[in-house]
C-alpha cells in the first residue's frame, strides 16, 4: 500500500512500503481548501498532517498505529521532520531539559506502581488537581493542595505571608472607601485576604511554642531586620490575630453580613479581651440584629477595657431603654418557665404516685418541608389538642381535676371541659351537658344526646412493642414529659420561631426513629396501624376510676370520652369495628 504525506503548505512526502521518496506534488496535494476527514477514526484533517493512499485520507495516528504498524519504524528523517514541524524547537528542547532535571533530582515516579496508582487516580471522576481548582471548596478537596500551596508560595514563610496578606486587605478595604459606586467586590476581597492572613497566622511558630528552633547562621531571613523575619510570643501573636479577625469583622460590616461580624468579632476578644474595636464592632452588630441585651452587654465589656471610649459610650447610651425593656422581658418569661417546670415535674411525680399514665401523640407528621403542600397536612393532629396548655391542677393526692375532652363521631362535633374533679362522677358532667327535658345545642337537630342515653368509651392504647408513628405513646420519665410538654407549646408559637424550629428539628428526629422502627416491624411504614380496642365506661364510674384503670393513657395531659347516642346507627358501626374489651363499672 502506497501513502502520500500531506502539510499545510501543500507539499508531500510519498511513502511506498514503509520508504520515503522524495518530496513531490500532483493532484491529490492538499491545498487547504478541501473538508477532509479520517476514514478510520474520523477526526478532521485541515490544520493538521495527514496522508492519502488516493482513495482515502488518514490521520498520522491511523497510519502508524491502525493500518501499517511497521510504518512507524521506517519514517526517514524527512518525515520525523514533517511530523515535528508543529513544535518550537526550542520549547521542546527545555521541556526535555525540564524533565531532565526533574528525574535527577529524585522527582517522579519511583516505581512501576507508583506510575500505575498515579494514573488510576487522574481516572477519577473526583479527582481534581489544585492549579485546576477555581475555587476555596475545590481546592481544600484537591489531594495535592498542600504541595500545590508550598509551590505557590515558595521561598515565604509564615510570618512574611501573614503580614502580605494583611496589606492586601488593609488596601482593599482602601480602596472601597474611595470607590463607593463599585465598593462591594474590594470589601469581598480584603474577608479573603484577612481569611487567607489569618490562616498563615495560624501556622506561625512562636518563640515559646515547643519545636521552636532559632534561624540557622546563614538563612536568608536570619539577619532580616523587617518585619517579616520578626519572631511572636504566643500571646504577642494572639494580639496580631486578634486584629486581623477584627478587621474581617470591619469588612463584613460594610457588606452588613452581620453574623459573621459577630462570630469574627467574639472570636477577637477571645484572644485579646482589651480589643476595643472589637467589641465595638461587635456591638454595632447586635444593634443592628436588635438584640439590645446583648448590644448593651459588649458595649460594657468595651468600657471595661477603655472606660473613655467615646463611640462605646454613645452607642451603650443609644440602647440603654431598649436593653433594660428585654432584659426584663426575658427576665419574664424565664421566671414563667421556671414555674411551667415546676409545674409539670410535680404533676408527674403526682400521676408516678396515684399509677395514672400520661401519653404524648405525633407533634409533626411530615419529616421535612418539602413533604408539605399545606400546613393542613402538618396540623391535622390539632383535634386532639385545641385547649393545649390546661394542665391538671394538684391541691393534694386526693383533690385534683383534670382537662377532659368529650368526642362526638355521630355529629362531627366536640367540648372540652377545663377541670372535672377526680371524684365526680361522668354521668354528672354529661347531666349538665345533655339534661333529659331536651337541650339547645345547636347541632342536635335530633334531640338525639340526652344523659341516660349515651354510651361512653376511651381507647385503649398500646403499651410497649413497635408502636406506630402515628399512635399514642406513653411518657417514660420526667425528662420525656417535659420535653413533650415544651415542644407542644414551642409548635403553637409561644416562644417564638427560633423555638418553633429548634422543636420542629426535634419532633421530626423523633418521628424518623418510629417510622423506621416500624418499618422494620411491618416492611413498611405506612402500613396502617390496627383499630384499637376500646373500654366502656360505666356513667356512674367517676373520672379517677377512669385514670386508674390499667388500660388507660391521658394522651396530651387530656382525658378523652368517644360518646355514642345508644340507638344510632354510628354507634352500631362503632361496635362493628372496634372491639370493646372490658367495662369500667361504678364503685
Amino acid at each position: 500500500m502506497s501513502f502520500k504525506y500531506y502539510n499545510e503548505d501543500s507539499s508531500g512526502v510519498e511513502i511506498l512500503d514503509a520508504k520515503v521518496a522524495v518530496p513531490s506534488t500532483d493532484d491529490r496535494t492538499y491545498d487547504g481548501s478541501t473538508q477532509f476527514q479520517c476514514k478510520q477514526c474520523n477526526c478532521d484533517l485541515p490544520g493538521r498532517l495527514f496522508a492519502s493512499d488516493g482513495d482515502a485520507n488518514y490521520c498520522i495516528y491511523c497510519v502508524e498505529n491502525e493500518l501499517s504498524p511497521t510504518l512507524k519504524n521506517g519514517l526517514t528523517e524527512t518525515t520525523a521532520e514533517l511530523r515535528a514541524a508543529p513544535i518550537d524547537p526550542d520549547i521542546a528542547d527545555m521541556f526535555s531539559k525540564a524533565m531532565s532535571k526533574a528525574i535527577d533530582e529524585g522527582k517522579g515516579w519511583k516505581s512501576e506502581a507508583d506510575r500505575q496508582a498515579y494514573l488510576d487516580k487522574i481516572g477519577d471522576d473526583d479527582f481534581l488537581p489544585a492549579i485546576f481548582c477555581s475555587n476555596e471548596e475545590e481546592l481544600s478537596k484537591a489531594p495535592d493542595a498542600g504541595a500545590f500551596t508550598e509551590l505557590l508560595y515558595s521561598g515565604e514563610t509564615p510570618t512574611s505571608l501573614m503580614l502580605s496578606f494583611k496589606s492586601k486587605g488593609n488596601e482593599s478595604i482602601k480602596l472601597g472607601r474611595q470607590n463607593e459606586a463599585k465598593n462591594i467586590q474590594y470589601y469581598r476581597d480584603a474577608v479573603n485576604h484577612y481569611l487567607e492572613s489569618v490562616g498563615w497566622c495560624d501556622k506561625v511558630v512562636c518563640v515559646d511554642d515547643e519545636g521552636y528552633e532559632e534561624p540557622k547562621e546563614g538563612d536568608e531571613n536570619a539577619n532580616d531586620n523587617n518585619d517579616s523575619a520578626r519572631s511572636f510570643t504566643r500571646s504577642d501573636l494572639n494580639v496580631v490575630k486578634s486584629t486581623l479577625l477584627s478587621n474581617k469583622a470591619m469588612a463584613h460590616m460594610e457588606l452588613k453580613n452581620w453574623g459573621y461580624v459577630i462570630e469574627d468579632c467574639k472570636a477577637s476578644v477571645a484572644l485579646n479581651p482589651q480589643n476595643v474595636k472589637s467589641w465595638y464592632r461587635l456591638a454595632k452588630a447586635r444593634q443592628k440584629r436588635s438584640e439590645w441585651e446583648l448590644c448593651a452587654e459588649a458595649c460594657e465589656s468595651g468600657l471595661k477595657a477603655d472606660s473613655e471610649n467615646a463611640p462605646l459610650k454613645k452607642l451603650n447610651a443609644a440602647v440603654e431603654k431598649q436593653a433594660t425593656k428585654q432584659r426584663n422581658a426575658r427576665q419574664k418569661k424565664e421566671r414563667e418557665r421556671v414555674k411551667r417546670v415546676g409545674e409539670v415535674k410535680s404533676l408527674w411525680k403526682w400521676c408516678k404516685e396515684k399509677k395514672f399514665k400520661l401519653g404524648r401523640v405525633p407533634l409533626v407528621a411530615t419529616l421535612d418541608d418539602e413533604e408539605i403542600e399545606d400546613d393542613t397536612e402538618e396540623k391535622r393532629w390539632n383535634h386532639v389538642q385545641p385547649h393545649f396548655g390546661k394542665m391538671p391542677i394538684i391541691e393534694n393526692l386526693m383533690e385534683y381535676t383534670f382537662p377532659v375532652m368529650f368526642l362526638y363521631p355521630t355529629v362531627g362535633q366536640s367540648d372540652f371541659v377545663e377541670g372535672m374533679a377526680g371524684q365526680e362522677m361522668v354521668a354528672m358532667r354529661l347531666a349538665e351537658m345533655f339534661p333529659e327535658e331536651g337541650n339547645d345545642i345547636p347541632w342536635d337537630h335530633s334531640q338525639m344526646f340526652k344523659c341516660s342515653n349515651l354510651a361512653i368509651y376511651f381507647e385503649v392504647h398500646q403499651i410497649g412493642g413497635v408502636v406506630h408513628p402515628e399512635s399514642v405513646r406513653v411518657l417514660e420519665d420526667m425528662k420525656d414529659c417535659m420535653r413533650f410538654f415544651e415542644n407542644a407549646r414551642a409548635l403553637k408559637g409561644a416562644d417564638g420561631l427560633e423555638a418553633a424550629e429548634k422543636a420542629r428539628a426535634e419532633e421530626r428526629e423523633k418521628l424518623k426513629v418510629y417510622r423506621d422502627q416500624w418499618k422494620k416491624a411491618k416492611g413498611r411504614w405506612q402500613a396502617p396501624a390496627d383499630q384499637c380496642d376500646v373500654v366502656q365506661v360505666h356513667p356512674a364510674a367517676t373520672l379517677e376510676k377512669v385514670l386508674l384503670d390499667k388500660r388507660f393513657i391521658a394522651p396530651n395531659f387530656l382525658v378523652n370520652f368517644i360518646i355514642f347516642p345508644q340507638d344510632h346507627e354510628s354507634h352500631k358501626q362503632f361496635l362493628k369495628e372496634r372491639r370493646v374489651v372490658a367495662i369500667v363499672q361504678a364503685e
